[in-house]
C-alpha cells in the first residue's frame, strides 16, 4: 500500500446508496489504504449498516460517518436540485483540521482507475487543486453576469465536484468563516450553489488539475470543442454532472452499472429509479445528434 489517503463525501439518507457505490468503486482499483469520512446529513442507522456491508470485502479503508447536525445546514438555501448538504464541505478543514491534505468527491461519482495518482498530484502551494469546467460556458458567464460582476477568472471556472485541499492554507485563510459569510451575502444569486463561492473565494488561486480527474462524459462534445488537441482520455473519475446514471443511460452509464451490479444497494436503486435509454446528444435542444469519442 502506498499511503493512506483521507478521502471525503457528503451526503443524505436519499443520496447514501451513490455514496457508498462511489466509495466502492473507489475501493475496487485503488491499492492504498483509504481514510473516508462521510459527512452526515442524517443517514438511517440502517442505511449506514448497509454501507459497512457493501465495503466489508475490502480490508484497506476505515469508514468514519461525522454528524453533521450541529452545523446547521437546514440554514443554508435550497438551490434548484441541490441539496443543502452540498454546503458540507465548507466545514471540511474544521473537521478534518489534523490533516495536510484530503481529497473530497462528489457522490455521483465512479472511479476507474488508483486514485492514488489524483492525491499524490503536487498542489505548487495553492490552496485547493480542481478541474476546469471551461468547455461548460453557462456557469461562469452566469457567475460574471449576475452573482459577482468582479468575477475575472472567466472560463478558468472549476469544478468542485472533486477537489484537492490543503487543510492547513484553507484555515489559515479561515476559509469556513469566508464562505459562510459570502453565501448569506449572495444566497439569493447563486446558481449552483457552493460551487459559485468557491470559485469567487479561489478566484485565479488554484492548481488546475487534468481531466482525467474529474471527467463529465455528458459534456464530451463541448470539451472537445474548446480542446480539440484532445484526442483521448483515459478518466480516473467519472462524474455524472449531468445525467445521473440511475435515472437515464449516458456514454459512461456501463461504468455506474457495473459497480452498482455489485453493490448491496442494487435492488433498491433499480427499484425507486426506472432507468430510460436516452439519446446522448441533441442538436439544437430537439433532433437526436449522437457523436462517439474515446475516453
Amino acid at each position: 500500500m502506498n499511503e493512506k489517503i483521507p478521502l471525503i463525501c457528503a451526503t443524505d439518507e436519499n443520496y447514501a446508496p451513490f455514496a457508498s457505490i462511489m466509495m466502492k468503486s473507489v475501493l475496487m482499483h485503488t491499492k492504498s489504504f483509504i481514510d473516508f469520512y462521510v459527512l452526515d446529513g442524517g443517514i438511517k442507522d440502517k442505511t449506514k449498516k448497509l454501507i459497512q456491508e457493501d465495503l466489508k470485502k475490502y480490508s484497506n479503508h476505515e469508514l468514519h460517518f461525522v454528524d453533521m447536525s450541529k452545523f446547521n445546514l437546514s440554514k443554508f438555501p435550497s438551490i434548484h436540485h441541490y441539496s443543502v448538504n452540498a454546503f458540507s464541505r465548507y466545514f471540511i478543514p474544521l473537521i478534518l483540521h489534523d490533516y495536510k491534505k484530503v481529497l473530497y468527491m462528489d457522490v455521483d461519482i465512479i472511479v476507474r482507475r488508483d486514485i492514488t495518482e489524483l492525491y499524490q498530484q503536487n498542489m505548487d502551494n495553492f490552496p485547493i487543486a480542481a478541474v476546469l469546467e471551461d468547455f461548460y460556458e453557462g456557469n461562469y458567464t452566469y457567475l460574471k453576469q449576475y452573482i459577482w460582476p468582479k468575477y475575472t477568472a472567466g472560463d478558468r471556472y472549476f469544478n468542485s465536484g472533486v477537489l484537492l485541499m490543503d487543510i492547513q492554507k484553507l484555515n489559515k485563510m479561515n476559509f469556513t468563516e469566508k464562505a459562510i459569510q459570502l453565501t448569506c451575502q449572495i444566497y439569493d444569486r447563486l446558481n449552483t450553489a457552493d460551487q459559485d463561492i468557491f470559485n469567487i473565494l479561489f478566484e485565479n488561486n488554484f492548481k488546475i488539475l487534468d481531466y482525467r480527474f474529474n471527467y463529465m462524459p455528458d459534456h464530451i462534445t463541448f470539451l472537445k470543442e474548446k480542446h480539440p488537441e484532445i484526442t483521448s482520455i483515459n478518466p480516473v473519475v467519472l462524474h455524472y454532472t449531468a445525467r445521473k446514471p440511475w435515472k437515464a443511460k449516458s456514454c459512461a452509464s456501463e461504468d455506474f452499472e457495473k459497480v452498482l451490479n455489485q453493490s448491496v444497494f442494487m435492488e433498491k436503486v433499480v427499484s425507486k429509479y426506472k432507468t430510460y435509454e436516452c439519446l446522448t446528444y441533441y442538436l439544437f435542444g430537439f433532433i437526436p445528434f449522437l457523436k462517439k469519442y474515446k475516453i
